[in-house]
């Protein structure tokens, strides 16, 4: 069960169509497994509607055109995305659409670090978006960040800090936060991230990561 959600503003940028392109497949994947979200969602939507439907018209610019045209394109009917979360492959299907219908399996992983590997998708350019498979027992150095990170759990169990984190639940940590993720249980962890800046490992030993991610 999804007991970690992203907050009510990520939900509500996503609904407007406003999201960033990293953030819109980040959310439109949480929807596929949670309930909650997509009940909040259509909620959200249906207030942006009736605030809508009492201003007077004004002329749409291109790019917020493109932006609520990709919007429909990755996020889709939320219920329909909600048939897609049990039985399926590993990659929810706004996964498997914006990597053109591949699975876990055919992507070029590249190493990290020991138990830690990460693809990274493309198509956008102002965020890191990227996969990231981790191993049991595998963990990620401490470290902050130098933006916003969001990460989504696909598969197995992730602690991060005080949390643990299952399949469909979120963590949003910025740079007020210094956390050291590990991958909990025997079951290889797969999440989405989402990052809007760089990461610094803070680390007694970590912090030498810092000149080699420079």
């Amino acid at each position: 069960m999804t007991t970690h959600l992203p907050p009510t503003e990520i939900l509500a940028e996503y609904a407007s169509g406003s999201a960033n392109p990293g953030l819109n497949l980040l959310v439109a994947t949480h929807l596929t497994y949670a309930p909650a979200s997509r009940q909040q969602v259509a909620a959200l939507e249906s207030i942006g509607g009736a605030l809508l439907a009492d201003e007077p018209p004004v002329t749409m610019s291109a790019s917020a055109l493109d932006r609520a045209l990709a919007a429909i394109e990755i996020g889709g009917d939320a219920d329909a995305l909600a048939d897609d979360a049990d039985a399926a492959p590993l990659l929810p299907r706004p996964i498997r659409e914006h990597l053109g219908g591949q699975d876990e399996e055919s992507l070029p992983w590249k190493f990290r670090l020991p138990g830690v590997s990460e693809y990274v998708l493309p198509g956008f350019d102002h965020e890191h978006v990227s996969l990231l498979r981790a191993r049991p027992g595998a963990g990620i150095p401490q470290h902050t960040h130098e933006g916003t990170e969001i990460t989504l759990v696909l598969s197995g169990t992730l602690s991060d800090g005080d949390r643990v984190l299952g399949p469909g639940d979120v963590a949003v940590n910025t740079d007020e936060d210094d956390h050291r993720p590990k991958i909990l249980g025997t079951e290889t962890c797969y999440c989405l991230i989402v990052m809007d800046g760089g990461l610094r490992f803070t680390g007694t030993f970590s912090r030498a990561l810092n000149l080699i991610a420079e």
